[in-house]
């Protein structure tokens, strides 16, 4: 049973006094704090019908890739920066929130004279959406900072004219979910534990498909849908408790490829009517994709939701189609807001038409494919036809009636030949196959020995040669006669 996250907004009203009398020369006022609460609330999803590091050096890569924060006006900027130069609130003043028992990181961000104008009347209202709109792209550009979320705020402000002040400071509380993590300490520990876990998560891959195959799959094999537990909203809850709802998985997802310098962010809005979180990945062909690893975690592992477009037809979710994001008829709808009750959302690219690979694979697919080679890879033992559903004599039935694939070969040579929805051809290699008898034995080790020891030239057919090359690095060598010898060696594929 799949449940989905909805984030909501919950303000305390607040009062205004003046803890500093005005004078000609603009002496700052100050309000009293306003405490803004992120809740969390559940929507059920119905179950379907199928048989202290620095981590904004250390992980996200917003500079080399998509970020949030570029699309915020130079207030809400200056107000990110501070969050982000404050590592999330980890190099802010630690205490407890005046006025009550919260844990809090105090961070104080100014801003040039006269340069963040407001109407006298909304001046609370317009320095929470500037700071509303800081933390909501903070949140996605950075999610290792997965405490952030509640804030209170105060701020210093002078008088620009009759009716406009403007705001020179204010002074940011970044609150902690006590439910989940008892104080600071807490938080650096359960950080400092989730950076070794992202670290030590194992990619395999050559490819930037392949690795992200091997994360999607990684994070459905150690991560189980569980609700209203500690930490389930975050991405410890993937890589420290390996339970989480799906901002935990969406927010884990980001994580790993920011390690492997992967374009991907994280989708607010609503997934088949109910709130939600998934990614959008860019590939090599500069095209993003949608991404939803909490749906295609179903125990069997699915690819319903991996690297799909907006008119992609899922299979064994109703049918549907992912949707462009504004499309009342997809399944994905956008969103962007973190709080309700603010006029805030972020901005997301387009995602493709049409998914990176053309037609669904089979779930718990063992091939990985590779669009600018026109390759799909398969291990030792795999049966190239069952791969993909429509090909898979079994299952074909449950394919999108778009899908049409043939199959025509079982190894190193063969041709995946796609047709509908989009034309496609892609030549199969069986890591380690080079002589194309469907086996991966020793004589495959001799060839390729023989070709380190110069003693036979390397193969000019490119199927061979890619699976000779079992690293991927582009060259034949010894390191690819001892990869060999692994495979040779385990029984697994």
């Amino acid at each position: 049973m799949k449940k989905i996250v909805c984030i909501i907004l919950s303000m305390l009203i607040f009062s205004m006094s003046l803890s500093l009398s005005p004078s000609a020369l603009g002496i700052e006022y100050r309000s009293e704090p306003c405490l803004v609460e992120v809740l969390e609330d559940e929507y059920y999803f119905p179950e379907i019908n199928s048989g202290l590091i620095q981590p904004n050096v250390f992980y996200s890569n917003p500079d080399g890739c998509y970020a949030f924060g570029d699309f915020l006006e130079k207030n809400q900027k200056t107000v990110y920066d501070a969050i982000v130069e404050n590592e999330g609130g980890l190099l802010g003043e630690i205490g407890i929130l005046q006025g009550t028992d919260k844990p809090a990181s105090k961070i104080v961000i100014t801003f040039p004279e006269k340069s963040f104008i407001v109407g006298k009347t909304t001046m609370q209202d317009e320095a929470r959406k500037v700071i509303i709109a800081a933390i909501s792209a903070a949140m996605d550009d950075y999610p290792e900072y997965f405490w952030l979320g509640s804030f209170s705020s105060t701020f210093g402000y002078g008088i620009y004219d009759t009716n406009h002040n403007y705001i020179r400071e204010i002074d940011l509380s970044i609150i902690i979910d006590t439910d989940s993590y008892a104080d600071w300490d807490v938080i650096k520990d359960c950080y400092n534990r989730l950076i070794d876990s992202v670290n030590n998560f194992k990619i395999d891959g050559n490819t930037r498909y392949g690795k992200l195959k091997s994360m999607h799959d990684g994070i459905c094999k150690i991560t189980t849908y569980t609700l209203n537990v500690p930490m389930a909203h975050q991405p410890t809850g993937v890589f420290l408790k390996g339970q989480a709802v799906c901002e935990g998985y969406a927010e884990a997802m980001k994580l790993l490829c920011d390690r492997e310098n992967i374009p991907c962010i994280i989708v607010v809005g609503l997934g088949k009517g109910g709130a939600h979180e998934w990614n959008y990945v860019q590939m090599e062909d500069g095209k993003w994709y949608g991404m939803d690893v909490t749906w295609d975690d179903q125990g069997d592992i699915y690819y319903d939701y991996f690297l799909t477009g907006s008119e992609t037809i899922n299979a064994v979710f109703g049918k549907t189609k992912f949707g462009n994001g504004t499309d009342s008829a997809g399944d994905h709808i956008i969103t962007g807001t973190h709080f309700n009750n603010i006029d805030f959302s972020l901005t997301y690219p387009s995602v493709s038409p049409q998914s990176y690979l053309g037609v669904i694979q089979m779930w718990n697919s063992a091939a990985t494919f590779d669009n600018e080679r026109g390759f799909m890879f398969i291990p030792k033992d795999v049966v190239a036809n069952q791969q993909i559903l429509c090909t898979y004599n079994s299952w074909k039935g449950n394919a999108p009636n778009t899908n049409a694939a043939t199959v025509l070969g079982v190894t190193t040579g063969g041709k995946v030949n796609i047709t509908s929805p989009v034309e496609k051809v892609y030549t199969i290699v069986r890591i380690g196959d080079v002589n194309k008898d469907n086996s991966v034995n020793n004589i495959d080790r001799s060839e390729i020995k023989d070709i380190t020891l110069c003693k036979k030239e390397a193969y000019k057919d490119s199927a061979q040669f890619a699976a000779a090359d079992i690293n991927g690095d582009g060259s034949i060598d010894a390191f690819d006669a001892i990869q060999l010898d692994c495979i040779l060696n385990s029984d697994s594929n």
